[in-house]
Formats: C-alpha cells, sequence, structure tokens
C-alpha cells in the first residue's frame, strides 16, 4: 500500500493542492500578433492594412470577409473599406528570410520585415509602433515624441493629434482605443450631415435667386402698353426693351382723325398695307373702272 521500506512522503504526494493555470508566454504572443493576421492567423503579406482598433490584416483577407458577411467574425466593426488603411510600412533592410526553420539552425525572431522609417527600431513588438488614419504611414511611438510635429515624418502630409492610432494597443488600452474610434466615426458622420445641409442651402439660394431674377424679367416685359390705356406688353429685341405701343401712340389710335397714312414715323411699305395709301386708291379706282366699264 506504500510508505513501507522506510520511504518518507513528501507533502505534495499527500495533499492535492490547486494547478495553477496555463500562462502564456508573453514574448510568443507578441511576435505573433505582429507577424500574423488579427483574423486568419496566416503570416502578414502584403499589402498590409489597419483598422482603427490598431489590428492588422491582411487586406486580401479583410476583402473576403467584407464579401462573405456570413464570416464576418473579428472584423464586425469594418463595416468596409471606409474602415481600413492601407499601412505604409518601411522595409527593413537587414531582414532576410531564411525559409523553414531547420533542426540544428538558429532562427532569430526579433528581426522583424519592418522598422520606423525616424528611428530605425524594429517592428517586432519590443516597441510600441503607431500609424496615421489619414495617410496610414506607420512611425514609432518614440519618433512622435522626440520630434512632435503636426506634419507626418514619411510623407508630409498634415494631421491632427486624434488621428494617431496604436498598433496592437495592450489590453489595458483597448477601451480608450474603441471610445476614440466611437467619437472618430461620430464627427466625421456629423461633418457629412453638415456639408449635405450646406448644399442644400446653397441649392435653395439659388433657386430663390433665379426666381427673383425671373420676376423682373417679367415685370420688364410687362412694360408696354396695354388696351386700357396703362403700361402693355413689351418686346425685347437683341437686348433692348422696345415698346409695341406707348401711351402717347395709343391715344394717336384712339384720336378719330388718325391715319396710318398721315403718321410719319411710319415707312411707305408699312403704310402701302392699308387702303388709305395712295397706291391702294389707284388700284382699286382702274378695278372700279375694270368692273363698271358702262359707265364710260
Amino acid at each position: 500500500m506504500g510508505c513501507d521500506g522506510g520511504t518518507i512522503p513528501r507533502r505534495d504526494e499527500l495533499v492535492k493542492t490547486k494547478k495553477k493555470p496555463e500562462q502564456k508566454d508573453k514574448n510568443s504572443e507578441r511576435l505573433y500578433r505582429w507577424h500574423h493576421c488579427a483574423v486568419s492567423q496566416a503570416p502578414l503579406k502584403e499589402p498590409v492594412v489597419g483598422c482603427e482598433l490598431g489590428r492588422l490584416y491582411n487586406k486580401e483577407e479583410v476583402l473576403t470577409r467584407l464579401l462573405d458577411r456570413a464570416s464576418e467574425a473579428g472584423v464586425s466593426h469594418i463595416k468596409g473599406l471606409k474602415d481600413i488603411r492601407e499601412l505604409r510600412l518601411t522595409p527593413n533592410p537587414g531582414y532576410t528570410d531564411e525559409g523553414a526553420q531547420k533542426g540544428d539552425a538558429y532562427t532569430d525572431h526579433q528581426a522583424a520585415r519592418y522598422i520606423c522609417p525616424v528611428t530605425s527600431l524594429e517592428m517586432n513588438g519590443k516597441y510600441r509602433f503607431t500609424f496615421v488614419w489619414s495617410c496610414g504611414c506607420v512611425v514609432s511611438e518614440r519618433a512622435l515624441k522626440e520630434v512632435p510635429s503636426p506634419i507626418c515624418h514619411k510623407c508630409g502630409q498634415v494631421y491632427r493629434e486624434d488621428d494617431v492610432i496604436p498598433l496592437n494597443p495592450t489590453e489595458e488600452e483597448q477601451e480608450a482605443v474603441k471610445a476614440a474610434m466611437v467619437a472618430r466615426r461620430a464627427a466625421a458622420k456629423a461633418a457629412k450631415k453638415a456639408k449635405k445641409e450646406s448644399i442644400k442651402r446653397e441649392a435653395e439660394a439659388e433657386e430663390d435667386t433665379s426666381a427673383t431674377s425671373k420676376g423682373k424679367k417679367a415685370a420688364k416685359i410687362g412694360e408696354g402698353a396695354g388696351p386700357s390705356g396703362g403700361r402693355g406688353p413689351a418686346l425685347r429685341v437683341n437686348g433692348v426693351a422696345s415698346a409695341l405701343l406707348r401711351d402717347k401712340e395709343f391715344d394717336q389710335v384712339r384720336s378719330a382723325g388718325f391715319s396710318v397714312a398721315s403718321d410719319p414715323k411710319a415707312s411707305e411699305v408699312y403704310k402701302s398695307l392699308f387702303d388709305t395709301h395712295k397706291t391702294a386708291q389707284k388700284k382699286q379706282s382702274a378695278h372700279w373702272v375694270t368692273c363698271n366699264p358702262q359707265y364710260f
């Protein structure tokens, strides 16, 4: 039954203690996050994209999941291409891909494919890196602190302080990063709404201006003489407004002794259209003689 032959049992053999949970290797986990896609767990390959939560993805994998909404696990906060940015990474000139690992060879897992363009720090998870949401450039956090500037160190584009997103934030930082994402999207939505309202107001102002100009044009057209002796319709010829009949001319028309033949302003061609003209009277006389030869 044991305990015979002079054996001395130890405490851990007699008392059952609660086993400690298995702990993760922090270094391995850190390296894995910086070298693999956040959803497919496949090695990162260009083009690499980042989201507002600071996670790294293969662009091909994100596009596949956006097309197939049934497999949107892990990317539920990404609704479209506007929610990701293609990262502009700086290659590490000292990095060499050794290929498959060999049993008797040493592989330096600390070597990274990308570095900071300002401080040359390797992007292997040991140092904190950030990217600018407006342009997608990736720089180290040390570069932003040592060389503070409102202009991107890589491309020279102006950015705001709230555009800087940390890559692979810690568990303590994830809540703050998520709150910043919600605030950024709300601000973008409000700006879009304000822009639409501004365009709508400009269109309404243009319509009011057009209606006012049409009203003025109609008022100018209605400045001619009317049948009641007031102002009537007017015509616009080659950009110059001319009245059909002015008040004075209308008074002449209404007078009993007025005749077109005696109007000094009318041309002879215009007068020949009326029977009071001399040419019309001659034609009438000749026609009467022709039709009544018995009187001659």
